[in-house]
């Protein structure tokens, strides 16, 4: 893989991209293939956890939530090969996300950070270190399941 920054930025934003759509879908099994064996994960100040099962209990209790409706936007990905990249060839990314939950009684739109390390395995990048920080959370009331388009008559 090139050592350009933008097009590890647009490597890492594929990535990012994955999962996002994995983490809204619930789906572990799309988690678990983006991961190396050794991940780590650290959510804020807590302490960092290792391996694939501590990785996907973060999304299983996520699952457990039950949010009828979750969406991540991820933007602003920066990528760089990390200095210390070794044989690893492990690169240092950044990037904003905003997480939409629409639950039945409320909705919660969450606004962090990622500062993970992504490597490459086998032609893909995958999640070596899953850094998420929380800036703040905006609680909002439940929104609406129905939608009307422009010009449209309500049913």
């Amino acid at each position: 893989m090139t050592d350009d920054p933008a097009l590890l930025a647009v490597h890492s934003a594929r990535l990012y991209h994955r999962y996002a759509k994995a983490v809204d879908d619930g789906d572990l099994d799309a988690l678990r293939a983006m991961v190396t064996e050794d991940v780590e994960i650290t959510r804020g100040d807590a302490p960092t956890e290792r391996g694939v099962e501590a990785f996907l209990d973060v999304y299983r209790a996520h699952n457990a939530l039950r949010i009828p409706v979750c969406q991540h936007v991820v933007t602003n990905v920066l990528a760089q090969r990390a200095r210390d990249a070794g044989a690893t060839g492990a690169i240092e990314t950044s990037a904003y996300f905003q997480a939409t939950m629409l639950e039945e009684q409320r909705t919660r739109v969450v606004i962090g950070s990622y500062a993970d390390v992504h490597v490459e395995r086998d032609g893909e990048l995958k999640l070596a270190h899953k850094r998420i920080r929380v800036d703040r959370v905006l609680h909002l009331p439940a929104a609406s399941a129905s939608f009307v388009h422009v010009g449209r008559e309500p049913s």
